[in-house]
């Protein structure tokens, strides 16, 4: 009977996630990772780093003459991707997640009302980790969360890339930082000054 009731609420609760229109993050294609600008430079330069090492081991396959043209068109178009996601990087903001008790790797980039999240994300799961963007610069400042703090919501994963959509507002470029709090146990586990890339 407990087995029973443990598969119903598993799946309603896959069934409610899916009716609310959230993707799962391991269920997006190729295509829906690339629009994340973070996730496509990394995926970019190595698949250049990939062709390029094809071309120095001298791989026989490059003996083909029509894949060897392949190797170099791939090449060839990863590195301007690879260029494009720099650039429209710029056009946002972005910094590095701080460990400041939790451990918590990564970069996030706020860009066209989306918090992109790179490859490297990592952190500890929290019972209730949602995601924030301030116009404080440094939250341990002061009471958390501010009355400037939008909750954005639950973290989708604790690992890995991902984009978590973000309400229009008219002042987006107010908000500096970018803060991951566990709002059950009312825990600071990072945050993120957010800049204009160089």
């Amino acid at each position: 009977m407990k087995k029973h009731l443990s598969l119903f609420f598993l799946s309603s609760a896959f069934l409610l996630a899916s009716c609310a229109g959230k993707t799962p993050q391991a269920d997006l294609t190729l295509e829906e990772r690339l629009k994340n600008p973070l996730f496509t430079e990394r995926y970019a330069e190595e698949m250049v780093g990939r062709m390029v090492d094809l071309e120095m081991r001298k791989d026989p396959i490059l003996e083909n003459e029509r894949m060897k043209k392949f190797v170099d068109y791939t090449r060839t178009k990863w590195l301007s991707e690879a260029k494009e996601a720099k650039k429209e990087q710029r056009k946002g903001i972005y910094g590095p997640w701080l460990t400041i008790g939790e451990e918590v790797r990564g970069e996030v980039l706020y860009l066209n009302d989306t918090l992109f999240f790179s490859t490297t994300f990592d952190t500890p799961p929290g019972p209730s980790l949602h995601v924030f963007l301030s116009t404080v610069t440094d939250p341990r400042q002061g009471p958390f969360p501010d009355e400037t703090s939008i909750d954005l919501g639950e973290l989708p994963s604790p690992y890995g890339a991902q984009a978590i959509p973000v309400p229009k507002d008219e002042s987006w470029e107010t908000y500096q930082t970018a803060v991951l709090w566990d709002t059950k146990i009312q825990r600071l586990y990072s945050f993120a000054q957010l800049q204009q890339q160089p």
